[in-house]
């Protein structure tokens, strides 16, 4: 933690000055800043005569211009902002109303996030948890400035008149320590032993995602499971280099996240490897998995596999289950390489679908050896990962519509939304996003999907989904305050073997490949030719079940389902807590299948020191197979890039990046004059290391 985070009283002064605290900072794509703000209400045994229960108020406020409301793609630049006592767990009961966690989903340019941090006890010390989150999706070179203030009355924060000229605590009551997004993820890891085994857990995020902010519930809460391993350490990792690159394509994003595993991560001491994706996060996962089984095939040798888990990741592609114009949105590039990989279009030269080749060797090979593999589907509210593909489409249906029949007759209609921020946000975001992209699509695709006969299903529509990514619909004050009113919504848990799929019914013919775009061969047949198509999704779930079985977990959750599953952001995916906590329970629970629970001792080397020694100076390295089988080399095969490889999105954050570095270089030329001249060919080389593998 950096020492500069901490800001301590410089000067003894009364409380007359109203702000205690005032802050500048800011933070781009994947960032957050944590502030834990300590109030000691009085010093000694003694209880002061006089003392003063009287609230403290935060502000956080957005600095960006009004303007940048509107740039959405080259933003959007909002924060999402929540603050809690030191002491919040869902888990437990709030008897007090003023202890409630304050949140605001998406405070935009120009607004403000105001919370009232409660004092209305004697005791003494008082702790708060104050989170503020960037809300960018697309680009990693802008920012959006903020400011965080705490003062004694809510009129001294909103209306401040009087700042102090520097930045910091100025009353010695007040304590706060910042920390950042660097901080957050790897002080776990600092305050623990390090000669202790290591176990692995990778976390990887979906399209227009990202891991330090939208996957950091899961990474807290894997953590805590620490007390159930005594003996090694667990360590969470997620690769951020991926961020704004996820429209490049499944290959291009599992290779290197895979490089960055064996480059980054791993030393001798690593002796277990779990990995957890959400949504196309579980695909690159894949992805990465195979690639390292064929081209470090020493890697498995030495690290144990434990857990693959996915959660709403389209497995088998999203071909069926989405409207015409969509699928056609995907084959043009709409969402680059990567949309032409869910929409199986095949791999060049003559190839297979690159999600299909996923589904067998060499990736089934190791995947068998996981001691868990589990995928979570969402059967509502998902409008982004159909139910069929997030669960490997094998499932007992009439089950699942049963708990589903039995939610409706029992759910109570929810409250409507008091917060009138939210409602107007959510206005303003499809006036000025979600009504234009649509008009675009109805010129592109303006018949409309025929509903498929006999679908029982409950489905959300895409836009629906895209529209609460950023505006998700609130819980109910009941559901964060209490625990006993919150429904169940794990509602099918059931291993899968190989002998419960069904016999197939056709073949998938050697000719069915012959030509390129399967995706728009499905558009543009018959209805009758049509079912065609969905047998190759039903060809590749068959696939993934080859000699193995799978834990299949289905979860009913309210909107936004998708991000709710991983509770992208902890109180307004407040829906998705039920989950997290059966996979923490289900899947780091201690019990690994070593004999004394605490793993292979063969994986472990008596001299920790010398190994991260070795590590350190390059030596611990294993070598590269550059030549792999010439049934799998879909793996490490270059291709050719197409226009729409990078998708719209992808382009304007290479064009960001670009500019930054060449207004970097031209900073860089006015302080440094006096060098020898500089080779044109440094520009290149400097965009190059720029989307190369990022810091952890």
């Amino acid at each position: 933690m950096n020492t500069n985070s901490v800001w301590r009283s410089r000067m003894s002064l009364t409380l007359t000055n109203e702000i205690l605290f005032h802050y500048k900072s800011s933070v781009k794509v994947g960032e957050l800043e944590r502030y834990v703000i300590t109030y000691n209400l009085y010093e000694g045994e003694a209880i002061p005569s006089d003392l003063n229960l009287d609230s403290l108020w935060l502000k956080v406020r957005n600095m960006n211009p009004l303007s940048y409301r509107a740039a959405y793609l080259m933003g959007p630049f909002m924060l999402y902002c929540d603050v809690k006592t030191a002491e919040y767990h869902h888990s437990q009961k709030i008897i007090a109303s003023v202890d409630y966690p304050k949140f605001e989903p998406n405070v935009q340019a120009q607004q403000d996030f105001v919370a009232e941090l409660s004092v209305h006890n004697i005791r003494q010390q008082y702790i708060w948890i104050a989170d503020i989150m960037s809300q960018i999706l697309f680009t990693t070179n802008t920012n959006i400035t903020y400011e965080v203030t705490v003062g004694t009355t809510r009129e001294s924060v909103e209306n401040p008149h009087d700042l102090p000229s520097y930045l910091g605590s100025y009353s010695p009551k007040l304590t706060v320590n910042r920390l950042t997004t660097l901080d957050l993820w790897n002080l776990p890891v600092q305050i623990t032993t390090p000669k202790r085994k290591k176990h692995l857990v990778l976390l990887t995020h979906g399209l227009h995602s990202n891991v330090s902010t939208d996957l950091v519930y899961i990474m807290e809460q894997v953590y805590k499971s620490q007390k159930n391993y005594p003996n090694e350490q667990i360590v969470v990792k997620g690769y951020r280099g991926n961020v704004c690159q996820t429209e490049k394509g499944v290959k291009y994003l599992g290779t290197r996240l895979a490089e960055y595993i064996i480059q980054e991560l791993y030393d001798e001491s690593v002796c277990k490897i779990s990995f957890i994706g959400h949504s196309l996060g579980g695909l690159i996962q894949a992805f990465s998995i195979a690639y390292i089984y064929e081209v470090y095939p020493w890697f498995f040798q030495k690290v144990k596999p434990i857990n693959f888990i996915t959660l709403a990741s389209p497995l088998l592609g999203i071909v069926t289950d989405n409207p015409a114009y969509i699928k056609v949105l995907l084959s043009f590039g709409v969402i680059g390489k990567t949309g032409q990989d869910l929409g199986l279009e095949n791999e060049s030269e003559g190839g297979k679908p690159l999600i299909y080749l996923l589904s067998g060797e060499p990736l089934t090979g190791i995947l068998r050896r996981f001691k868990r593999r589990t995928v979570y589907a969402n059967a509502i509210n998902d409008g982004i990962v159909p139910l069929y593909t997030a669960s490997l489409l094998y499932l007992d249906y009439d089950d699942i519509l049963e708990q589903l029949q039995k939610i409706k007759e029992n759910s109570k209609k929810p409250p409507p939304m008091n917060n009138v921020t939210v409602n107007e946000n959510r206005d303003f975001f499809n006036k000025n996003f979600i009504s234009p992209l649509t008009k675009m699509l109805s010129i592109w695709a303006p018949q409309k999907f025929p509903t498929e006969e006999g679908s029982k299903i409950p489905k959300v529509s895409f836009f629906e989904s895209a529209s609460s990514i950023l505006l998700p619909p609130l819980p109910e004050k009941a559901y964060i305050m209490d625990p006993d009113s919150r429904d169940p919504v794990i509602i099918h848990d059931k291993i899968y073997t190989e002998d419960d799929i069904p016999q197939s019914k056709f073949n998938i013919e050697d000719g069915f490949f012959d030509k390129k775009n399967i995706l728009l061969q499905a558009f543009f047949a018959r209805k009758k030719e049509r079912a065609k198509y969905r047998n190759l999704e039903e060809t590749i779930a068959r696939r993934w079940h080859t000699g193995m079985s799978w834990r299949k977990v289905v979860v009913a959750l309210k909107p936004d389902a998708h991000n709710n599953i991983i509770v992208r952001r902890k109180f307004p995916n407040a829906y998705g807590w039920p989950v997290i906590d059966h996979l923490i329970d289900v899947h780091f629970n201690g019990d690994d299948g070593d004999s004394d629970g605490d793993g292979d001792d063969n994986c472990f080397p008596q001299d920790i020191e010398a190994i991260q020694k070795a590590t350190n100076e390059g030596a611990n390295k294993y070598e590269k197979v550059e030549s792999i089988p010439k049934e799998y080399e879909w793996l490490n095969k270059v291709e050719t890039n197409g226009v729409f490889d990078e998708g719209p999105t992808g382009m304007i954050s290479t064009v960001g990046e670009i500019v930054e570095a060449l207004a970097k270089r031209g900073f860089s030329a006015m302080t440094d004059r006096g060098n020898t001249p500089e080779d044109p060919n440094d520009e290149i080389l400097r965009f190059e290391e720029m989307n190369s593998d990022l810091v952890q």
